[in-house]
Formats: structure tokens, C-alpha cells, sequence
């Protein structure tokens, strides 16, 4: 139990614990009251580390820290997620360098503890989820080591093709020739 007493100016890790439980514990209740028939799965919503998770970001959003950077430890798969996002946004939107401008952004802003912070997390978090989700298919249907078998195959078809047709020569003697039709002749 955690006991009532006036709170000091810096928590103690006593407190912190209580608070954490008693976050965890409405968490829970508050969601099986939204989502009665809801059967949970992994990972599920029911279990203590994503309430803590949530805790810890519903403390960050709360957090008075006149700095804006958040207070709590943003796990480095998070920030990774979104410099991939970012960089995915930089990309599509303006080329490569904004790519790397994007991930960069991306990282800093993971930290901060903001509204654009937010979106970064949360976007980290997608990326996060997606990257396990296709660990996840490639464990069970073994996806990676199709493509890499598919490709060693199309590879030494493509070389014995190749050895047979003598295509490699082929278009490098009609590109030499191009190469002397088009280039000027002297004098």
C-alpha cells in the first residue's frame, strides 16, 4: 500500500512505485471496463508493461520540464523507428539529403517533450511494431531465406545464361562500337 503523506519536492522511489502501480491499475480497470469481451492477446493491452509504458508517457506529456525535452528515458528502438520515418518522409518528400535531414529531425524531436515529440514517438513506435511484426512472419514462414535462396538461383542462372550466350560481351562490344560511332572523328 502506499501510504498519504505529504509529498517532498522530489519524489522518492517509493512514491514512484505507487504512483506507477496505482497508474497501472486504473489502466487496467479503465480499459476491461471500455472493452468487456476483449480476449487479450500478445501483446496485450491487459499486461503491466504497456500500462508502465503508458504511464510513462502520460508523465512525460504532464511533465512541467521548462526545457522541453521529456524526463523520461525514450527507449533508443523508439528514436530509431523515427529517424527511419523521418527519413522516409525526408526521402519521398525531397530527395537523399532531405532523407538525412528527416532522421536527424526525427531523432531530436523523439526527445522533446512536445506535441511534434509526440508524433515522432508515436511514429517510432509504428515503425518499432512493424519491425517486429515482420520478424514475427519472417520466424514463421522462414520469408528471408526464400529471397535469398530465389535470388543465389537467379544469380547463377543469369551467369550460366550468360556463359552460354555470351550476353556480357555482346553488349559490351555493341556499346564500344556505339562508343566509336558517336565519338568525333579527327581530321
Amino acid at each position: 500500500t502506499c501510504p498519504t503523506k505529504p509529498q517532498p519536492s522530489a519524489p522518492t522511489a517509493q512514491d514512484q512505485e505507487c504512483a506507477i502501480s496505482s497508474h497501472v491499475d486504473r489502466y487496467l480497470k479503465q480499459t476491461q471496463h471500455n472493452m468487456p469481451n476483449l480476449q487479450p492477446s500478445a501483446p496485450s493491452i491487459y499486461e503491466p508493461e504497456f500500462a508502465v509504458q503508458a504511464y510513462a508517457v502520460d508523465t512525460a506529456q504532464s511533465s512541467s520540464n521548462r526545457g522541453g525535452y521529456s524526463t523520461h528515458k525514450v527507449r533508443d528502438s523508439v528514436i530509431g523507428g523515427a529517424a527511419v520515418a523521418g527519413g522516409v518522409v525526408g526521402l519521398l518528400i525531397a530527395g537523399h539529403v532531405f532523407a538525412l535531414v528527416g532522421a536527424v529531425g526525427a531523432c531530436v524531436l523523439a526527445t522533446q517533450n512536445n506535441m511534434a515529440g509526440e508524433i515522432a514517438r508515436a511514429s517510432g513506435n509504428v515503425v518499432v511494431a512493424a519491425g517486429d511484426r515482420a520478424k514475427k512472419i519472417d520466424k514463421e514462414h522462414h520469408i528471408v531465406d526464400k529471397i535469398q535462396r530465389t535470388a543465389k538461383n537467379a544469380l547463377q542462372s543469369a551467369k550460366e545464361f550468360d556463359e552460354k550466350h555470351h550476353v556480357g560481351e555482346k553488349i559490351s562490344n555493341g556499346l564500344k562500337g556505339l562508343a566509336d560511332e558517336i565519338r568525333p572523328k579527327k581530321k
